[in-house]
């Protein structure tokens, strides 16, 4: 859905004639720390270190931990708006969701057959198998904050494959509004209107100090 998100950016600023050279300058700061994120949940999710006991055991802390990366990362750009911010605020609920629940988002099973193509029954027992660290942990009535969780399924093609919670759809309503937003320019013509005036106001306060001195 994520993937979705930045596609559907790209498409509505390609159709309001924005550049991809627009993307290519955009100013992220510390984005080495939204790497790090995703190539740790790359890690311990899709390879074979997830299937290592030490990490089925002790995994969901390193996970939320690259999480916590990731929402700093974000939060070193809250200055490019409401559309990065709301990006910032599904990370928050799911880091939430998921610190809540010890690691892992509650997923609702019946939804995610639907998906899949396995049976609730199969799917209970894969998670309940333990045989590779998971994000996730079927959806009961012991799960805290489960509104948060992985329970919104859309029946659209090309999101098809999954299950999402609230989180993601601002992530990627986020994402589609922020990319957009960027491809336009809207960036850049922002940094050239206050350009000027921060250099107006430093000439003023120079000849300011000179006329005082």
């Amino acid at each position: 859905m994520l993937l979705l998100g930045i596609l559907v950016g790209v498409l509505l600023g390609l159709i309001l004639r924005g550049s991809f050279v627009n993307l290519a300058e955009l100013k992220f700061k510390a984005f080495y720390l939204v790497l790090i994120s995703f190539a740790a949940q790359l890690i311990l999710l899709a390879s074979p270190v997830s299937k290592l006991p030490w990490i089925i055991d002790n995994g969901a802390l390193l996970y939320i931990i690259s999480i916590d990366l990731l929402l700093l990362g974000l939060f070193y750009n809250w200055r490019l708006g409401w559309s990065f911010r709301l990006i910032i605020v599904g990370t928050l609920l799911n880091l939430l969701v998921i610190a809540v629940n010890s690691g892992t988002i509650p997923v609702d099973l019946d939804k995610l057959s639907v998906v899949s193509g396995q049976s609730v029954s199969e799917l209970r027992t894969e998670f309940t198998s333990h045989a590779q660290l998971s994000y996730r942990h079927p959806l009961n009535d012991n799960s805290n904050l489960s509104w948060l969780g992985d329970v919104i399924y859309v029946p659209v093609l090309l999101l098809n494959g999954n299950v999402y919670s609230i989180g993601d759809v601002c992530i990627s309503l986020g994402l589609a509004w922020f990319v957009t937003r960027v491809m336009v320019g809207y960036y850049n013509s922002a940094e050239t209107k206050t350009e000027p005036e921060e250099a107006e106001a430093v000439e003023a306060l120079v000849s300011k100090t000179n006329s005082t001195g």
